[in-house]
């Protein structure tokens, strides 16, 4: 491997410090992730194997698919190009081989098609491995342990540049249950419901396991405010320059707040309300940059 360039090994050593600025309520996963990751672009990894592996376990909207594309983009730059993400609900039954491998000599699947898209490199993201058929959790351990997978037209897929990501929702909804548990405990009783469910040579195959706990409301605040940046930011692309004023993000913490949906209600609370509050403007014919604020259980703008 040729030597990194001072940039980076810079980037990498940043690598913890960004992360856990964008992933809220899940500060236990972030010193399990980093080494594997920097182990993998420092060539410390096995080459004949995928980069790194884990598997992703709780509730869901707590940030496990998020955290995949946090890492995919801050490596390799573009997450929606680099990130093959598979639904495995969509891979149920024995058929569904051919949509993922191919169905004939001449193609090549979703896989060959999205590895195309990815150049070669990246992080292939099976999502709730749990639902797939179990010939295709046999496909999995291929790729978990040779790093490589074999399509339909007979070309084997070289997958030793790829970090490989299974997220569950195994156990979510026991987990949602559970109060007062040390993290230790929480962990034990989810890894013990994974175990019951898969294949113990799935779960073997993993360089990390990582249980992601339910969101406090402090966490869920503090998403709230993550994405609040975020949506005004894209809405100053478009022309409309706005700053928060009073009550912005209680009125969204406390419409967005759901525990059994994670983040997933928060950010569409957070677009709703802001396009609304734009929308509004712009048929009245006012303003569309300015002050945001809450007012009778919606946001308006004040020039």
């Amino acid at each position: 491997m040729s030597a990194l360039v001072p940039e980076h090994i810079s980037r990498l050593r940043d690598l913890p410090a960004y992360l856990d600025g964008l992933i809220i309520g899940q500060e236990h996963v972030i010193p399990k992730v980093v080494p594997i990751l920097q182990n993998g672009e420092l060539g410390l990894a096995d080459p004949g194997r995928p980069k790194g592996t884990f598997l992703f376990l709780g509730p869901t909207g707590v940030g496990k698919t998020e955290l995949t594309l946090l890492m995919c983009g801050y490596l390799f730059g573009d997450a929606a190009k680099h990130c093959i993400r598979l639904d495995m609900s969509e891979y149920q039954n024995q058929e569904s081989l051919q949509l993922l491998l191919g169905q004939n000599e001449n193609s090549r699947g979703n896989i060959g098609r999205f590895y195309d898209r990815a150049e070669g490199h990246g992080f292939l993201l099976f999502d709730e491995i749990e639902k797939a058929h179990p010939r295709v959790l046999d496909i999995f351990l291929q790729v978990l342990d040779a790093g490589r997978i074999t399509v339909a037209n007979g070309e084997t897929l070289n997958l030793s540049k790829f970090y490989i990501v299974a997220t569950s929702n195994i156990g979510a909804e026991a987990l949602m249950d559970l109060k007062n548990s040390s993290m230790a405990t929480i962990e034990r009783f989810i890894e013990d419901l994974a175990a019951a469910e898969l294949r113990p040579e799935v779960l073997a195959r993993f360089n990390v396991r990582c249980v992601f706990q339910k969101l406090t409301y402090n966490a869920q605040k503090k998403i709230a405010g993550i994405m609040l940046k975020k949506e005004l930011k894209l809405l100053a692309a478009k022309g409309h320059h706005l700053t928060v004023g009073n009550g912005v993000l209680e009125l969204i913490v406390a419409q967005g707040v759901e525990p059994r949906l994670g983040a997933r209600r928060m950010r569409q609370t957070v677009e709703s309300n802001c396009r609304h509050a734009v929308r509004e403007a712009m048929l009245d014919g006012r303003q569309t940059s300015g002050e945001l604020v809450a007012e009778n259980g919606k946001l308006v703008i004040h020039p």
